[in-house]
Formats: structure tokens, sequence, C-alpha cells
């Protein structure tokens, strides 16, 4: 079954606007699962939990080359790996620390020297079937700029692959 992701504009409801400045980075991403009653915390986890492995070979030389310029790595990041039917702010879906939530979105994210960073999950639309992921990201120096470049052809790859996933699982 083939799951189309869409380039999308971010809903103006979410609460990743409040965060959005002039010259921040901003992308999002949707598609439809099929179904409206699913809760924002499970999409969110099958979305962050169980990883395919080529997505941690990605994470894995991230975290190597970003320990010379002593920058967060996933791996010395807390992880919560299990899946909850609760979620409260303050946790973490697998390395992703969850700043908000609300019942059709939740916002995980992390800050550091290069860069922060926020990303949405949010359940768009009258029917509720349709699942936007979003990611803002504010760079606050050169390195920031430069690694932003680096990684965002592989951000977009792993979007719309976490995405197409997910509408995958949900179809069954």
């Amino acid at each position: 079954m083939r799951c189309p992701v869409t380039r999308s504009a971010l809903v103006a409801e979410s609460r990743l606007h409040a965060v959005c400045k002039p010259g921040d980075f901003l992308d999002c991403y949707s598609v439809d699962i099929g179904r409206g009653q699913v809760p924002i915390a499970e999409i969110a986890q099958r979305i962050f939990i169980g990883l395919p492995a080529w997505v941690d070979a990605l994470l894995a030389l991230r975290d190597l080359g970003v320990t010379l310029f002593g920058l967060k790595t996933t791996a010395a990041l807390p992880r919560d790996t299990t899946i909850r039917p609760v979620i409260e702010v303050g946790e973490r879906i697998n390395f992703f620390h969850v700043r908000s939530l609300a019942e059709d979105e939740i916002i995980l994210g992390e800050d550091d020297r290069h860069l922060d960073f926020r990303i949405a999950v949010r359940r768009d639309g009258e029917s509720r079937s349709r699942v936007s992921l979003a990611t803002w990201v504010q760079v606050h120096n050169r390195l920031g700029r430069s690694y932003l470049r680096l990684i965002l052809p592989f951000h977009v790859m792993i979007v719309n692959a976490r995405l197409a996933a997910l509408a995958r699982q949900l179809a069954n």
C-alpha cells in the first residue's frame, strides 16, 4: 500500500507557531492515516520508537560527528522506548523531550549551543485522520547553520519514511 506523504503548511492552530520567528527554519509534512481516533501520544510513539536500523545508523554517524564540536549526542540523552498509554510533559519519547501536550498536538524537542529544535506531531482536519509532522529550528551560530544545511536532506528522508510507516502500520 502506498501512503503518500506531502509537504504541507503547518496549520495556524499549531502551538509551534508561538516559537517561530522570522529567519527560523520550519517545514511540515503530512499523511492521511485513515483513522481519526488514534491518540496523539500513540501516534508520536509509533513515529519515534522502534526506528529502523538505517535511521539508527544515521544517528550514530551524526553522534560521531557532533562529538568533535562538543554538542549533545542522541546516545547521551536519556531515553524512554517503552510504549505507554499516557504521556506527560517532561517525559521522553525515545530521546525526544516532551515539551507540550494537547489532545491533537504533541511538541518534542531539545536545546543546544548550536541550535534549538521542536517537532510538532499534530492531527489536523475535520476527519482528524490527517497527521502532520512539523520541524522548527532556531540556529544560534555558524555551526548551527552549517549543521542544518548538512542534515536537511536526511531530515526530509527520515520524516517522509516515518510518516509513510505510520500510515502503513495504521492501515493494518
